[in-house]
């Protein structure tokens, strides 16, 4: 029997332990900002893959040290996840496809109006690809993690048929709550659009000592594909700090 590439990418994520996988379609995200399609970065893209491996519940219920511990988990993670995206699209690739990671935290781009943007949506994907829904916090939550999965992606010009694993409804946010926007210290997040004001959030929790935030601002009014450089070299991986996390722990989805 000929192994397919659906087949490649469900052992590749069993034996990496990835506990939540989806397969969607491209032109499901068309409709996003020019500049940030799937088509913008990978003419021809088709299929997009997206994954999420979750930060341990225990790293935001300790106390003092919370910032810290989040902080470290997620760095270690995000470089896991980044690597487990390239070994997809090189699969993908072995296959005569063209294919490009969609990594989970950096290099990252400030649009036209000034705000920090990723490549692609990854919320989205998340979404569209059926691994969880957009909470009223803004982020991807899942019924067991809640907010606390971390993405990988990728997208790709072969047609992969649409799968989730595992395939399980994703309950909406009670009616009535309100604990994620309430616990906001800048109050930026609208449960009625279930975004977030990403530059209010920012100034708040990140702390970026290697960046000047002065210069940072300027460049984004003037040049913002500068200001995108000087964030990715400057503010990324272990140079910054996000010193408030409350929207996932104080979230009660997934808490078990």
């Amino acid at each position: 029997m000929v192994e397919t590439i659906t087949d490649k990418i469900r052992r590749m994520a069993q034996a990496e332990n990835i506990p939540v996988l989806g397969i969607g379609r491209c032109a499901d995200m068309e409709d996003e900002p020019p500049g940030y399609r799937p088509s913008d970065l990978l003419p021809g893209a088709r299929s997009m893959v997206c994954f999420g491996v979750p930060a341990p519940h225990g790293v935001y219920r300790v106390g003092a040290r919370t910032a810290e511990m989040v902080w470290r988990s997620q760095s270690l993670l995000y470089r896991r996840l980044d690597t487990l995206s390239l070994g997809f699209a090189q699969v993908m690739e072995a296959h005569g496809a063209r294919a490009v990671p969609v990594f989970g935290c950096c290099p990252m781009a400030v649009d036209a109006r000034g705000r920090v943007v990723g490549y692609l949506n990854q919320l989205r994907m998340g979404e569209l690809t059926g691994i969880g829904m957009i909470g009223r916090n803004g982020l991807l939550l899942h019924r067991r993690y809640g907010a606390r999965l971390m993405l990988g992606g990728v997208i790709t010009t072969i047609d992969l048929p649409a799968a989730t694993i595992p395939d399980e409804k994703q309950p909406d946010c009670p009616p009535d709550c309100r604990i994620c926007i309430d616990s906001c210290p800048v109050r930026a997040i609208s449960g009625r659009t279930r975004r977030v004001n990403v530059m209010r959030c920012l100034a708040c929790a990140a702390r970026t000592p290697l960046m000047s935030r002065l210069r940072f601002a300027f460049l984004c009014r003037i040049r913002p594909a500068a200001a995108a450089r000087l964030m990715n070299l400057r503010a990324f991986d272990e140079h910054t700090m996000h010193v408030c996390s409350r929207c996932v722990v104080d979230c009660p989805y997934g808490g078990e």
